[in-house]
């Protein structure tokens, strides 16, 4: 029978899940929308651009670009990040696999220890991820 992950109440897995969350919120309020605001106020100088259509949209093209930038090495972070968390689960999964009855509170012992593991590497990272460009 194929091996199945038993069900677990972690509360640092809640944590660490907050914490994400914390951070994220963080970072649309702090980086973000400042950022599209100053896009947003960019393009709206474009349309003001007497020269020809195309110069506009370049112009709008432009305006874009620091914050898709941004955005997308902060959100290569954050993938990079809950993989590493993924795969220090699959390895309390993969030290269950083996037994006949999962134990069950071993596993959530390993599962806990990931998450206030990445809790400290959260701590580390925010700053980075606040940084603006």
């Amino acid at each position: 029978p194929p091996h199945r992950t038993p069900t677990m109440n972690v509360p640092a897995v809640n944590d660490l899940q907050q914490k994400l969350s914390a951070v994220m919120e963080e970072l649309d309020h702090k980086v973000f929308r400042p950022q599209q605001k100053a896009a947003f106020l960019c393009q709206a100088k474009c349309t003001d651009m007497s020269g020809p259509q195309e110069e506009m949209h370049r112009c709008l093209q432009q305006c874009g670009e620091p914050i898709a930038r941004h955005e997308a090495a902060v959100m290569g972070e954050l993938q990079q990040f809950q993989q590493r968390i993924q795969r220090c689960v699959v390895q309390c999964q993969d030290r269950q696999a083996g037994q006949t009855t999962p134990d069950t509170k071993k596993y959530e012992k390993c599962v806990s220890e990931c998450a206030v593991f990445y809790q400290k590497e959260l701590k580390e990272l925010r700053p980075k991820l606040l940084k603006k460009p």
